[in-house]
This record gives C-alpha cells, sequence and structure tokens, in this order.
C-alpha cells in the first residue's frame, strides 16, 4: 500500500531524498544546494515542502511543492518540482500516484494553477498536464513548461 506523507514528518529519510535529488538533478558540485533545499522544506505550514511515498515502510519517491523551480519564470508559482521514483519502483503508476496527491493538496489550499518544468516528452501530457510553453534553463539547457488547471 503506497502512503504519501509530509517527509517534516520522517525526518529519518533526509538523507535518502538528499542523495537522490542531487544524484538526478544536481552534478559534482552541488550537493550542499540540494540538502539546503530540503532541509528548508522540513515544514508542513508554508512553501517549500516536500513529501515522501513510503511502499510498505519503504521509501520509494518524492515530489516537492515550491514556490518557484525556474529563475527565468519567478512570475508562475506554485511548483511541482523534484518528482523522484527510485528505479526499482518505476512503472508501478508512483510517479502519477505523487502527482495526484500533490496536485489535491494544491486545491485544497487554494492554488488555481500548478506549473512544472521538464526535458522529457509526452510524460506529463498523458497525465492531463498542458504545455505553456517553452524556457530556458539557469545553465542555458532548453525545456519545456506545463500548466495544470485546478479550478
Amino acid at each position: 500500500m503506497l502512503i504519501i506523507e509530509h517527509l517534516a514528518d520522517h525526518k529519518e529519510y533526509l538523507d535518502n531524498v538528499v542523495d537522490w535529488l542531487w544524484k538526478e538533478f544536481g552534478n559534482e558540485d552541488n550537493y550542499a544546494f540540494w540538502e539546503s533545499i530540503v532541509k528548508n522544506s522540513l515544514r508542513k505550514n508554508k512553501l517549500p515542502l516536500t513529501f515522501i511515498a513510503l511502499m510498505d515502510n519503504k521509501l520509494v519517491g518524492t515530489v516537492g511543492l515550491w514556490r518557484s523551480d525556474l529563475l527565468s519564470r519567478q512570475d508562475l508559482y506554485p511548483w511541482l518540482s523534484a518528482l523522484f521514483v527510485k528505479d526499482e519502483y518505476r512503472s508501478k503508476n508512483i510517479g502519477q500516484e505523487l502527482q495526484r496527491f500533490l496536485i489535491n493538496y494544491c486545491r485544497k489550499k487554494g492554488y488555481e494553477e500548478l506549473f512544472l518544468y521538464t526535458d522529457i516528452c509526452n510524460y506529463y501530457e498523458r497525465t492531463g498536464w498542458q504545455y505553456l510553453e517553452d524556457g530556458i534553463e539557469y545553465s542555458g539547457g532548453n525545456i519545456k513548461i506545463y500548466k495544470k488547471k485546478l479550478s
């Protein structure tokens, strides 16, 4: 059974989440950056937030809700960020469940839209996200920005 909860309630998984995000999204020089992001999301009442997915008491995934995930588009708010599912648990709909959870959380909090960016094609379209526009990462890479209407 999959359970999704605040990382703030399961701080014993902090190092695991930092390692996952750093290895998936970071580089050899920015471990401290990812550690800072995750440590500063150990809250339950304001952004940024980190949620974790547990299956049979094993950590299997994570997702964040951030004020901004793309420096070039700080006018958009809030962002589904840092979605990650452990390799051996992929293709089990855990990523979709994490998205669904975050979308419902945002609706309850009164947000009307949710944004994300990615360089992956076709994954988010299949789960109802609408392509908004192309964008540019801080590093100069090209990405796609997506929007989900929540109301």
